[in-house]
């Protein structure tokens, strides 16, 4: 069986590698031996590569959807059906999750996936082997020959991650990709109300075990060469017994790597930011979202400012960078909010800084709090991110204007963050350093790579916010 797998990201930010569709290609291949998987990957296939991709027939297509693409994704649905109208096309990713059966007014494919994927897809293919009813696969959307949309009941979560084999790097052209991207876990413990993190996945976290996340990071260096990792969970530290274990086998690993994720502050304690620090990591990002404590308690937060500031502070002391974001649009945000997260940011101790503007999604209690106390200019979502400036609702006491206006204070502030298109600066000085941490020795590569990225902070970034 020949299967096409497509990540649309023409235009995005960054490159990287789509983790789930790398899952679901290699929990396939345990299961259906013999199967032959293509991966067209937007953002770094050359023209050539991508017709070439196009002209072939396939038994299936399966094409992952994000919100910020989904325009790109009805484009690509159209070139699959112009190639091949047979072809049985399936969807998923977390588009498909958020807006369930509306995903097939403008791409109306024969399947789509919702929640997660890797059972789903595998039994997918037994019933197009003819093995399975379609009707028995869970976590499953089809189009039925009237073209009604049937959707079946939900799949029971994986529980135990690390019986997943490894994504299947091997389809991706890993030399095009500057980081190497991983993903620990599941979910999140937490349930702020902007995040649709909990919609997607239930509201359960689940973890891997540290083993098994250097298992993977042994076989990428290994296989791929050394780069900067990042981490690509919701928080890394929420259980900090496992984060203490992995740090110690890092520390124990005979190559030294430097690593980023996304942390809770008001979690983290002195020594185990100076073990993370010893075992290679040199920033966290963490999510503020406001200095106000009124504000956090209704976002959900379950942390205050002054836990945030100790755990910035500590983070500091360890010799760690850290990124600070704030979103505009929290519930019962004002201009006198924004006002407060703005001028805290600027004496804090945070080295770089990044306010968003919020965008709601279906399942969210930020997008409840809207239907019910404000106003939506649309409610399509994959046109929240054609709209500049990113105000895609207002409410009585934050209107359009005061919300422009914190949009502008952060900007002048040099903190407002809203570029997610690919930019050409960006692509080089991420290869550079890309090649330095993989040609240098590991000291002297990790210290010329700090020493760029700190040039690059001071002389780019601060100034494309302007």
């Amino acid at each position: 069986m020949k299967i096409g797998l497509i990540f649309p990201n023409r235009d995005r930010r960054y490159k990287t590698v789509h983790l789930g569709l790398g899952y679901i290609a290699s929990y396939a291949r345990s299961i259906h031996p013999g199967l032959e998987f293509h991966v067209l990957d937007t953002r770094v296939a050359t023209r050539k590569e991508t017709d070439r991709f196009f002209r072939q027939r396939y038994d299936l297509v399966g094409i992952t959807v994000f919100s910020p693409v989904y325009y790109e994704v009805i484009a690509i649905f159209g070139r699959v059906r112009k190639n091949d109208p047979d072809v049985p096309v399936c969807l998923g990713g977390p588009y498909v999750t958020t807006i369930m059966e509306e995903v097939f007014r403008r791409t109306p494919a024969n399947f789509a996936v919702y929640g997660e994927g890797e059972i789903t897809f595998s039994e997918l293919l037994f019933h197009l082997k003819g093995e399975r009813s379609i009707e028995e696969i869970a976590g499953l959307m089809h189009r039925t020959a009237d073209g009604r949309v049937v959707t079946n009941p939900p799949r029971e979560q994986i529980r135990d991650l690390d019986t997943l084999p490894l994504p299947a790097y091997d389809l991706f052209p890993m030399d095009r990709y500057p980081l190497h991207r991983i993903v620990s876990s599941r979910g999140c413990a937490y349930s702020c109300s902007f995040c649709n993190s909990s919609s997607i996945w239930s509201g359960n976290w689940r973890k891997r075990s540290a083993g098994d996340i250097v298992r993977e990071i042994d076989h990428l260096v290994g296989n791929y060469g050394k780069k900067i990792f990042v981490f690509g969970d919701n928080s890394f530290n929420i259980d900090a017994k496992r984060l203490e274990e992995f740090c110690d086998l890092l520390i124990a690993y005979e190559t030294k790597i430097l690593w980023s994720a996304s942390i809770r502050a008001d979690l983290i304690t002195q020594p185990l930011a100076d073990k993370m620090k010893a075992s290679g990591c040199y920033n966290v990002a963490i999510g503020i979202e406001s200095a106000n404590n009124g504000i956090l308690e209704k976002v959900g937060k379950q942390a205050t400012i002054g836990e945030m500031t100790e755990g910035i502070r500590i983070f500091r002391k360890a010799g760690i960078e850290v990124l600070g974001q704030f979103v505009i649009g929290n519930p019962g945000d004002t201009l006198e909010t924004v006002t407060e997260s703005v001028n805290w940011a600027k004496k804090s101790q945070l080295d770089f800084v990044n306010f968003y503007s919020i965008l709601p999604f279906k399942g969210t209690p930020q997008w409840d709090y809207v239907l019910e106390h404000g106003h939506f200019f649309t409610q399509t979502i994959h046109d929240f991110h054609t709209v500049k400036p990113r105000i895609v609702y207002d409410t009585p006491d934050f209107p359009y204007k005061d919300r422009l206006a914190a949009i502008n204070l952060a900007k002048r502030a040099g903190f407002y963050s809203n570029s997610d298109k690919k930019n050409w600066l960006f692509d080089v000085a991420k290869e550079t350093s890309r090649k330095v941490t993989s040609l240098l020795p590991a000291s002297a590569g990790n210290r010329i790579y700090m020493a760029m990225k700190a040039v690059y902070r001071i002389r780019m970034v601060k100034k494309q916010n302007y």
